[in-house]
């Protein structure tokens, strides 16, 4: 029960803690990609929650994750409309105001969404 109780505790803590961080939003590379539903990193806004990351088409749930500097790096759980689940390497850090992001292999600088 108590083994339980720590663990819920680090999981709360955790989500806490991430809900906090700046890169969450909604996020694009420029202003009229804010409004679409683009199907490529390009074209796409990336929605990212304490929990889970939406982008281009892929759904993510946040797996293994730990935080350095301004930087997040996550283990991605994600499907797309086909329903594989596969693990993606993703990256968010913060630059300034912009957002870098790092997924599977795909870097690109985004702007907040307003």
């Amino acid at each position: 029960m108590k083994m339980i109780f720590v663990m819920a505790a680090l999981v709360g803590s955790t989500l806490t803690a991430f809900a906090v961080e700046p890169q969450v939003g909604r996020w694009a590379i420029d202003a009229p990609s804010c409004n679409g539903s683009g199907e490529t990193h390009h074209s796409a806004p990336l929605t990212v929650t304490p929990t889970s990351l939406r982008w281009a088409g892929e759904s993510c749930t946040i797996g293994k994750m730990y935080k350095a500097d301004r930087a997040l790096y996550i283990e991605g759980r994600c499907s797309n409309a086909g329903g594989l689940i596969v693990k993606h390497p993703i990256t968010l850090a913060m630059k300034g105001e912009r957002l870098a992001v790092t997924w599977n292999g795909t870097h690109i600088e985004m702007t907040r969404c307003l």
